[in-house]
């Protein structure tokens, strides 16, 4: 593997696909495109770029990406206004937006590639070219996250982590591990070895990136997790096995205001898991197992026969954290807990605010009626359909309703992803952008 490592490293700072690795002037492309698109090139000046005016908050954008300019980080959000994408949209493809000290950073999702866009202001929007010295061509960017220095990208060779209707399942190449690109503006990016999180031959699921107060935690989505951590995206330390309960599969890993909380399957004998949640401090040491009780979760899953149950995602938001798992049984249901502290945590039978799904037939009511997102500011729960809503919590304990109007989404659209300015949602088919007010 170490060698497999430099050999790469030597390569990607060789640069054979020719030239630095610097900042490429984006090819324009026609504005009815929409989405990921780059903004028109600006007519000569004499070498001097003008600089557009400022569009305020709420003002309507003409960039191609079609957003407004984001609330500010701490507004409260009152309202979401929707509008449904066109087929073939490009904004449907965006898979995750990084507010960072430099603007905006958004990344897509495209069978073996990563759409890339840049902002300063969360406006006017340009793309990073692909398949150029930006990147090495063939990479997908796989994770991102923001440290002192800049940005840091995690890349694999080939493949696609999306397992939504409308991608493949991942096919990661072995052949590689994973790279750390950094960057200081989101243009120019230079190639770093990787965390050490194992060869990704056999994963299903994109690794695990977070940034928090001292640096980042990387973790692999194998049974037991890989872990390692790093001040700058640069140089990495994989923690000791010994650190982490022994047979714990982590699923996620979100930042909160005193580090990290990561949640995940512990192994308890051959045969079954049990939901659990660590927390760490600086992502080296961790403290737990915490257990994510089954047995008062719900009246369907007192009924049921499951024996073993497990916690596959966290919501945060600045007070409190609501973990996401399942029951390993068939039929299953989804299991909701909240926590403060991510030590202790309460089982949230019934899904509030959404409440459970009201169809008819085996396993209706064993899922929420609708999607759960959330950042380091807000959560918001949103429905579609004839009783479309949506709230917002700082907690995941107490909402507040939000208004909501225009195109509103379909009762199936729950694939949903949090931005900046709102929300992007989609029933596999069908997108839905939801543009936030705030006060």
């Amino acid at each position: 593997m170490l060698v497999l490592v430099g050999l790469f490293v030597g390569i990607a700072l060789a640069k054979p696909w020719g030239g630095a690795v610097t900042p490429i002037a984006p090819t324009p492309e026609p504005a009815a495109t929409g989405g990921l698109t780059a903004s028109s090139t600006p007519a000569d000046t004499g070498g001097a770029v003008p600089t557009p005016a400022v569009t305020p908050y709420g003002s309507p954008s003409a960039d191609p990406f079609g957003t407004l300019v984001p609330p500010p980080v701490t507004a409260a959000w009152t309202a979401i206004d929707w509008r449904q994408l066109p087929p073939g949209d490009p904004r449907g493809l965006v898979r995750s937006v990084l507010r960072w000290q430099g603007g905006f950073l958004a990344l897509g999702s495209r069978a073996s590639s990563t759409p890339i866009g840049i902002s300063k202001d969360g406006l006017r929007w340009e793309r990073l070219p692909a398949n150029t010295a930006t990147f090495w061509p063939g990479l997908v960017t796989v994770a991102m996250a923001e440290v002192s220095s800049g940005l840091v990208a995690l890349t694999l060779l080939t493949g696609t982590w999306d397992c939504s209707a409308a991608a493949a399942c991942p096919t990661y190449s072995p052949a590689l591990p994973l790279m750390a690109w950094t960057s200081p503006d989101g243009q120019a990016w230079t190639p770093n070895t990787g965390p050490d999180l194992g060869m990704p031959t056999t994963w299903n699921e994109p690794p695990l990136l977070a940034a928090g107060p001292d640096g980042l935690v990387a973790a692999s989505p194998t049974s037991p997790s890989r872990v390692a951590v790093s001040a700058d995206g640069v140089h990495w330390r994989t923690v000791p096995a010994a650190a982490l309960p022994p047979g714990l599969a982590i699923r996620d890993i979100v930042r909160t205001a005193t580090g990290f909380t990561a949640v995940g399957a512990l192994k308890v004998d051959a045969d079954h898991v049990r939901a659990v949640s660590v927390t760490s401090v600086n992502g080296a040491a961790w403290s737990g197992p915490y257990p994510l009780d089954m047995a008062t979760a719900s009246a369907f899953i007192l009924a049921s026969t499951g024996p073993s149950w497990e916690a596959t995602r966290l919501v945060a938001a600045p007070a409190g954290l609501i973990a996401e798992g399942r029951v390993l049984a068939t039929p299953g249901a989804t299991l909701w807990w909240q926590s403060a502290d991510g030590r202790d945590w309460r089982p949230l039978p019934g899904y509030p605010p959404l409440g459970p799904t009201t169809c008819t037939g085996e396993g209706c009511g064993s899922e929420p009626d609708g999607a759960l997102v959330g950042d380091d500011q807000r959560m918001i729960a949103l429905r579609g359909g004839a009783e479309a809503g949506a709230w917002a919590s700082a907690d995941g304990l107490a909402w507040q309703k939000l208004a909501v109007s225009g195109d509103l989404p379909g009762p199936t659209a729950t694939q949903a992803r949090l931005l900046p300015g709102g929300v992007l949602v989609s029933d596999g088919s069908t997108s839905w952008l939801g543009q936030a007010r705030a006060n």
